[in-house]
């Protein structure tokens, strides 16, 4: 059997996001991620709000940070467990 050699430092892998893949390799972001998108980019959203447009919304939260979006938990009310989010920046 033959063994196969890769040489990562020639050819690293590319990473997906805005910021490095060019427009027509970036993943798309889901109906879910576009909603929720639009919402922060209004300003401070609950996860009240956001559960309203998927239940799993910290996955969808972090699908938008692994494409670039910077959306950070602001506050906590640890008692209720309502949370705020904000959009801190857009790629």
């Amino acid at each position: 059997m033959k063994a196969l050699s890769f040489d990562f430092a020639s050819d690293p892998p590319m990473k997906a996001g805005p910021t490095t893949a060019p427009p027509a390799e970036r993943r798309r972001l889901s109906g879910q991620c576009m909603d929720m998108l639009k919402l922060l980019r209004r300003g401070r959203v609950t996860n009240t709000a956001l559960s309203k447009i998927s239940l799993k919304y910290t996955g969808r939260i972090s699908d938008l940070r692994k494409a670039g979006y910077d959306i950070r938990c602001v506050d906590r009310d640890r008692a209720s467990g309502l949370s705020w989010y904000e959009l801190h920046e857009t790629p």
